[in-house]
């Protein structure tokens, strides 16, 4: 296995996106870099101080190579506008990602009139690429 560099540092101000409901929305959020390794990252929330995760790689989000399923990606700190901006070209590349998938799952198990229907019923609730600005869960007291 390649070593890989890391792209962050401890106390770096960065912008993670990551896909938000395998539908075409896209979220992004504020953070900071808490601890950086060679294999893995903590954030916190630029917001709340919060930890919103310890294993993230500490490599620069891949805006290319965007799958169906489970794109996430950690950027050095953008704007709120910026943010939007690239969430919603990623949202793009999901979305036509999502419709080659429910594509290929059809050529392979269309048949199965059940399966069919359901994974018709998926694609349908695809809608237009949206960007969100995530906000942190607060409990009201």
């Amino acid at each position: 296995m390649a070593k890989t560099t890391k792209a962050f540092t401890k106390g770096q101000l960065v912008t993670r996106l990551a896909q938000w409901d395998h539908e075409g929305t896209v979220t992004y959020r504020h953070a900071v870099v808490y601890s950086c390794g060679v294999k893995r990252m903590v954030l916190t929330d630029a917001v709340t101080g919060e930890e919103i995760g310890r294993n993230f790689r500490p490599e620069i989000g891949d805006v290319d190579n965007v799958p169906a399923h489970g794109w996430e990606g950690t950027f050095p700190r953008m704007t709120d506008e910026e943010a939007a901006e690239l969430s919603l070209k990623v949202a793009a590349k999901i979305i036509t990602a999502l419709h080659e998938h429910y594509a290929e799952r059809l050529a392979k198990w269309g048949d199965d009139r059940d399966y069919a229907a359901a994974m018709r019923a998926q694609e349908a609730r695809i809608h237009e690429p949206r960007a969100i600005a995530f906000q942190p869960f607060r409990a009201p007291k």
